[in-house]
């Protein structure tokens, strides 16, 4: 069984998230940097995102993140995820599953994300639960993503998403 637990600032919480995080598996195929947990802290307080906890029955975390950005006029949602090591692989694909169809219940404009070339997994799994490539580099998401997750270099080396309605 999986259970949601949403407490953002609930302090365990905050730290399991930011260990787990940099844990060396979770920044394998990570676009963002470790920083030091003081850091993390200021991070947490001043951001925008939502973040969802979901724990299984062997008290593994999987960790979700939502955010609504503007850009040029129009509305996207970017999320993410990240795990608990030694953590069951069915278990994050019905995370997922349930995780993405609150987030378009909740969000009737595209919901877009980014990931590395050599993450297959998450490639798979997007392309199974209904995410689409951004093939058109010059499209209005394409850009955007770039924007927000300042991939100025070496683009090539990353797979550009969307799901709409």
């Amino acid at each position: 069984m999986i259970k949601l637990l949403k407490k953002k600032n609930n302090d365990i919480l905050i730290n399991n998230y930011y260990y787990s995080r940099f844990s060396k598996k979770n920044t394998k195929f990570s676009v963002s940097k470790k920083i030091d947990i003081l850091s993390h802290y200021k991070w947490w307080f001043n951001n925008k995102r939502d973040f969802y906890f979901y724990k299984n029955t062997n008290k593994k975390f999987i960790y979700f993140w939502s955010e609504v950005n503007f850009f040029k006029k129009r509305k996207y949602c970017t999320c993410g995820f990240h795990v608990d090591n030694k953590i069951n692989i069915i278990d994050i694909i019905k995370t997922y599953k349930i995780f993405l169809k609150h987030l378009k219940k909740k969000y009737k404009f595209p919901i877009v994300g980014i990931t590395e070339k050599k993450n297959l997994f998450i490639i798979k799994i997007n392309k199974d639960l209904g995410f689409k490539r951004i093939l058109d580099k010059q499209s209005p998401e394409y850009i955007f993503l770039r924007k927000k997750f300042m991939i100025n270099k070496n683009f090539s080396n990353y797979i550009f998403f969307s799901m709409k309605d």
